[in-house]
């Protein structure tokens, strides 16, 4: 399907529901405006012109069916991949909390004393510590 913008868009180059919506919504006004242009229509453009505006009318509007299942399937995807994430090496919920407090500690403390602090952790575990930078 061709966008407004003259981009095109295959039904499986669409990864994300809110990328499908977006699609949507212009193939909506896309529609909405072919469907005024009709309405208006005063018979200057003549017969040809009319034809192929209601020639693209109904391709648009053969499209959209199409589009909404797209979305309905990347949705519920999306919604299995929430319910249950992947499995594998993954940070804990130890170290998420832990990951928080420093991404707070640094932003309550001023940056000599987060330094300062950050030097302290090195000297009492340097192993864990080997790469040598703030990784906060």
């Amino acid at each position: 399907m061709i966008l407004s913008d003259g981009r095109e868009v295959h039904l499986d180059d669409i990864s994300s529901a809110a990328e499908g919506q977006t699609i949507i919504d212009d193939l909506d006004g896309a529609i909405l405006g072919i469907e005024d242009q009709l309405a208006y229509d005063d018979g200057r453009n003549g017969p040809v012109w009319r034809k192929r505006a209601e020639m693209a009318l109904k391709k648009k509007r053969r499209q959209r069916p199409a589009l909404q299942q797209r979305i309905g399937e990347l949705r519920r995807a999306e919604r299995l991949a929430a319910a249950h994430p992947p499995a594998g090496p993954g940070p804990s919920r130890r170290d998420i909390r832990r990951k928080a407090f420093v991404n707070a500690a640094e932003q309550l403390l001023s940056p000599e004393v987060f330094t300062e602090v950050w030097a302290r952790a090195a000297e009492m575990e340097p192993v864990a510590f080997a790469g040598g930078e703030i990784d906060a």
